[in-house]
């Protein structure tokens, strides 16, 4: 057989196994196949100033540290890179990073966010680092951002900011509090567990709710550290710091059982510390929202992270504390004055100030929405009209009531004859912030006020108005004194 007859053969064989393999290929699997690859993948939420997030897993590196969100499960981890370009997990690798994680308590249930059938998870990465958003339907939406800081070049550590921020999504207000567990590992191989702003040694439970007592706290291999820092600068300090064995941590109690003495062992794993952040509880009304910040100093090759250096420089570069502290007075200084303008009818000037108002966070109530919302509405109504109408608009005084306030303004019942009784507006009831004691500021007691006077507006006939007064009075008290606690 000649050369090309050969050659012509060996073609037309080729030609028949391509055929047999791709035979069994129906164009149904064809189809499958690129529907596959064309698949969108679902966005969990959109968050303001943010971005959208979506259900896959996001990995970034920026400057030092690698960000690792994954999706499926709620949970992250994150990589210090040394000198030698080697990676190193900062908290435990062990069931998919889960064993650090957030917990929400709402009222009085307790809500796992990270590998949970309760929350709805979404991850996205930016040019700082990475983020991740839980979404617990119709409850709330806790939305965490891990970002890389910039600081001054005598600081040699990769400093990260952590910001958790919930959002109450319900339709009524609640007790909302969060808390971060850390599964840390670089302490568990050489020793001690940890270090701290106090301590030299730390290998046995420790539970602190003072933080001069513990600013930061060190867990490191003498390689690779990292450096929690939980007071100064703008940071939101932790009401209770506890360090103990991952699975005793890991319990359904709030706040950890702790036993001094005990070492960070269990029946289950032994020399397995961790660390369980608890922060102050917050009333939220609904569409409010409150953030929790704490920074993290990273350093590798040996290096001892410079957090205490970074407080020092952002204290003296943007002040002790960049949060502005919420004021009950100046709150209710600027409503009054927009509730001033809306009524004489001069919306864009009301308008203004609400505007400006909202852009506190610790503004943004249901209260400041409803105003926020009619004058909106006044000023659309406006824009397509040319000319007002010559009748003035009855104005809708009931937005404006609190019952902390006097009579909206406007509103003269001694002077109308025909005012039925039923339909008086009640005497101002006051509480002194004074008489509120320690017990009244527990959570349970709050959620027991909140219930009690949800439970009473709910009531359509004989209503106790005078018990509805005395119950809003003394929960704005309560509040009143731990905003200024």
């Amino acid at each position: 057989m000649n050369k090309n007859l050969r050659k012509f053969f060996m073609i037309l064989l080729l030609g028949s196994a391509a055929s047999f393999l791709f035979a069994g290929q129906s164009s149904k699997d064809v189809k499958k196949k690129a529907k596959v690859k064309n698949k969108k993948l679902k966005i969990v939420e959109t968050v303001e100033d943010e971005g959208t997030f979506q259900a896959k897993d996001s990995d970034v590196t920026v400057g030092n540290v690698r960000y690792f969100m994954k999706a499926s499960v709620g949970s992250y981890q994150l990589f210090a890179i040394n000198e030698n370009n080697s990676q190193i997990p900062l908290f435990s690798g062990m069931e998919e990073f889960t064993s650090s994680f957030y917990d929400l308590k709402i009222g009085k249930k307790i809500y796992r966010l990270s590998d949970s059938i309760c929350a709805v998870i979404g991850t996205r990465k930016n040019d700082l680092g990475g983020q991740i958003v839980y979404v617990v339907p119709k409850k709330a939406r806790v939305f965490v951002k891990f970002e890389h800081v910039d600081h001054d070049e005598s600081i040699k550590s990769e400093i990260i900011k952590v910001t958790a921020t919930v959002l109450n999504r319900s339709k009524k207000t609640d007790v909302y509090a969060l808390k971060s567990v850390l599964d840390t590992v670089l302490g568990e191989k050489a020793g001690p567990h940890f270090i701290s702003s106090s301590e030299s040694a730390i290998d046995s439970e420790r539970q602190v709710r003072k933080m001069d007592e513990m600013k930061w706290l060190l867990s490191t291999d003498s390689e690779t550290s990292v450096q929690f820092l939980f007071k100064g600068a703008d940071i939101d300090e932790p009401e209770v710091v506890s360090l103990s064995n991952k699975d005793f941590i890991s319990l359904q109690n709030w706040v950890p059982a702790i036993t001094k003495e005990r070492t960070f062992d269990s029946v289950l794993s032994y020399n397995n510390s961790a660390v369980c952040i608890n922060w102050n509880s917050k009333i939220l009304a609904p569409g409010e929202q409150c953030s929790f910040v704490y920074y993290m100093a990273v350093a590798t090759d040996g290096a001892k992270p410079d957090g205490d250096a970074y407080i020092s420089w952002h204290e003296r570069k943007y002040g002790k504390k960049s949060k502005e502290k919420y004021s009950i007075k100046e709150f209710e200084d600027k409503y009054k004055l927009a509730a001033e303008k809306y009524e004489a009818g001069e919306y864009k000037a009301a308008y203004e100030i609400v505007n400006e108002m909202w852009k506190n966070p610790e503004n943004q109530n249901e209260r400041l929405a409803k105003l926020k919302a009619l004058l909106e509405e006044k000023l659309k109504e406006s824009e397509s009209q040319k000319e007002e109408p010559e009748e003035s608009e009855e104005v809708d005084n009931s937005v404006f009531y609190d019952y902390d306030e006097d009579l909206p303004p406007g509103e003269k019942l001694e002077d109308d004859e025909n005012t039925d009784e039923s339909h008086a507006v009640p005497p101002e009831v006051k509480f002194d912030v004074n008489s509120i004691d320690t017990s009244q500021l527990n959570p349970v007691y709050v959620q027991g006020l909140i219930d009690k006077i949800n439970s009473l507006e709910n009531v359509n006939n004989n209503i106790d108005r005078a018990e509805i007064l005395r119950l809003h009075a003394e929960l704005d008290a309560i509040i009143e004194k731990l905003r200024h606690d």
